[in-house]
């Protein structure tokens, strides 16, 4: 990608661009009131705000400039997710990928709730963007397999908040969908379920069988720590250990939660507004026929109210699950504006 070729006053078209550009300048500012601030700590800060900054712009001008990026993206996601699912579960079967009572993955998706998300995602592009848009049998079926495979992953990793914003977010897909392809997704994800409850595998049984993980208790933590400086925040260098049932915790795990904590009732605001522009152009997309935006971006949003820290510190499955729907919804926003002043 030429960056020096990239039109820069089109860019900052989208009110997106500029709500993401504001709430990232403050969450950098909220820094310097943090408790044990140190330069070495903000210069880190620094240095992930900027990717962040990059990851977003390259994403709005691939989507800008190319009409079919999205399509693309979510074609090469999609299979090498499911690349990627052939490898581990055939590791599993040959005994080289260890396979206790949580299925795990490979590299990032080697954390199970990280990797039910990440599979999650790849599930909703192949069923809600590639699926409808087979153009023949095989292809399909090609899609319906990874459908699968990604639904046995999530299963079996036996992860309820992933499991929840697939439930959530397929709502919606499933609402807007073709009836046919509906049925078939619908009918894949509830022989899955019932196959793992009466083949009595423990995973599945553990998403049901499995005490409450102790949210609640880091929540109402949070909140106790929220109350001290409700306005401001305690900074975005701040750290706080939460007691969980797990022994210590670092985050509340939950993004709202987590963000008004580090920023305060500005920080709250300013998230608010960026999602809720994000959710309006999302409808807006869906209305003329792109409902996937509207599909990510719920399902991004409710998996991160169950383990999400920050949009900027510790980012993993964040630049897939919240950062690259609003880059896309912001570069649909700026197509139209292309379309409407041509």
């Amino acid at each position: 990608m030429n960056l020096k070729a990239f039109k820069w006053r089109g860019f900052w078209g989208s009110p997106l661009v500029g709500l993401v550009a504001v709430y990232l300048g403050y969450v950098l500012l909220s820094a310097l009131w943090s408790r044990g601030f140190a330069w070495l700590a903000m210069a880190d800060l620094v240095r992930l705000t900027l990717l962040v900054l990059l990851f977003f712009t390259i994403t709005v001008q691939l989507a800008l400039y190319d009409d079919r990026f999205a399509q693309r993206l979510f074609f090469w996601f999609a299979l090498t997710a499911g690349a990627s699912l052939i490898a581990v579960f055939s590791a599993v079967i040959a005994g080289v990928l260890p396979y206790d009572l949580r299925l795990e993955g490979f590299g990032i998706a080697s954390h199970p709730i990280i990797g039910a998300t990440l599979y999650g995602f790849a599930l909703l592009v192949a069923a809600f963007v590639l699926l409808p848009h087979a153009r023949s049998l095989p292809e399909r079926l090609l899609w319906l397999a990874i459908i699968a495979l990604c639904a046995a992953f999530m299963l079996l990793a036996s992860s309820r908040g992933p499991l929840l914003a697939l439930a959530t977010a397929s709502v919606v897909g499933l609402a807007l969908a073709d009836r046919r392809m509906a049925v078939a997704v619908i009918g894949i994800l509830v022989a899955g379920l019932l196959i793992g409850l009466f083949s009595e595998s423990r995973p599945i049984q553990l998403i049901f069988d499995r005490p409450q993980s102790g949210h609640f208790s880091l929540w109402k933590q949070a909140l106790e720590a929220i109350s001290e400086h409700p306005w401001r925040g305690h900074g975005s260098l701040s750290d706080i250990t939460f007691l969980g049932k797990r022994g210590p915790q670092r985050s509340p795990h939950n993004l709202l939660l987590a963000n008004q904590f580090y920023g305060g009732l500005p920080a709250s605001l300013l998230l608010a507004a960026l999602l809720g522009g994000a959710a309006l152009r999302a409808v807006k997309a869906a209305r003329e026929g792109a409902s996937i935006y509207l599909v990510l971006l719920i399902f991004g949003l409710t998996a991160s109210l169950f383990d999400s820290r920050s949009l900027v510190q510790n980012l993993g499955r964040e630049w897939i699950t919240l950062w690259l729907p609003i880059g896309l919804l912001a570069a649909h926003h700026l197509r139209d504006r292309v379309h409407a002043a041509s």
